[in-house]
């Protein structure tokens, strides 16, 4: 938490006047290490689910994005998740106390891209089909959890700025990326290594 603390007032400013921020080193390199290790195991022995365009859709999007995922319980008894969401509820309180965002919760996936996988161009809160109240992304987070990553292995998280600008990010373990859910399209660019991350999206209601 000390390292988050340090570094707050940039995520605040840099959230209020650009939409996203970027954080090094959210949680410690041990935790990173455990967290990865965790989404390796989980993806050797097949328990985790190629990924979807949405929760509730059936049809698989093979090319549309390559990763594939596993959902967490913030109820976890695994003690580096329990590290994970704890860090993340901090980082919440933080910000609904400094943005008024009212925040409520997060829902959280390990994400494994192989080799060569990519996520193409997306937004991740699209406007509601009806008026019933529901769950609203808000803010997304990418938390890497990929050791000694070198700019030429690729593997960046691409977001769309003014076009035809835009900023890449290099998947470095320990770093936290976020941005406002509804107004930043974003894409995943293709890796010469197998790549790791923790995607979550703080919900309001």
């Amino acid at each position: 938490m000390q390292n988050l603390q340090a570094q707050l007032a940039t995520i605040i400013d840099d959230l209020t006047k650009n939409g996203y921020a970027i954080c090094e080193d959210f949680l410690p390199a041990h935790i990173i290490k455990a967290l990865a290790d965790q989404a390796q195991k989980r993806f050797i022995d097949g328990k985790m689910q190629a990924a979807k365009t949405g929760k509730a859709t059936n049809v698989q999007q093979v090319i549309y994005r390559h990763d594939s995922i596993y959902w967490l319980d913030e109820h976890s008894q695994n003690t580096f998740t329990q590290a994970y969401f704890a860090q993340i509820a901090l980082l919440k309180t933080a910000l609904n106390q400094q943005l008024f965002l009212n925040l409520h919760d997060i829902e959280t996936h390990l994400a494994v891209y192989p080799i060569g996988g990519v996520y193409l161009k997306h937004l991740d809160q699209l406007k509601p089909l009806t008026d019933a109240p529901m769950p609203i992304r808000q803010l997304s987070s990418v938390l890497y959890l990929n050791d000694n990553w070198h700019p030429h292995e690729g593997g960046e998280l691409r977001l769309h700025l003014n076009a035809p600008e835009y900023v890449d990010i290099l998947p470095n373990a320990g770093r936290l990326v976020l941005f406002l859910s509804a107004e930043f399209w974003h894409e995943v660019l293709p890796a010469t290594r197998s790549r790791i991350s923790l995607t979550g999206w703080f919900r309001s209601r």
